[in-house]
């Protein structure tokens, strides 16, 4: 992901992105953030919802890279506590 996930592109990507990769059989998502800038209410919808998808179908999410904004983010909605987060894809990797 890049730019923004907010009003404008968030239903965009939960059609695009998230019905298209479910369709296909993928049940294990880890979104790149290091070059998103800006996650509005919206957009912390689109990513809780392909969560409860992927988690109902037997899979699972995982955010990457996430700069220091939108930690704050995650940790003051605790988003936190109910995704898997991680610094890096090295740290993704490790945890598996």
């Amino acid at each position: 992901m890049s730019g923004e996930l907010d009003v404008n592109t968030s239903s965009s990507f939960k059609d695009e992105v998230v019905e298209q990769l479910i369709q296909q059989g993928v049940r294990w998502v880890a979104m790149d953030c290091r070059d998103l800038e800006y996650i509005d209410s919206s957009g912390l919808a689109a990513i809780v919802s392909l969560h409860k998808k992927l988690k109902t179908i037997g899979g699972g999410f995982a955010l990457v890279a996430l700069n220091d904004t939108l930690t704050r983010l995650f940790r003051l909605t605790s988003l936190d506590k109910a995704l898997a987060i991680y610094t890096d894809q090295e740290d993704l990797v490790d945890s598996r």
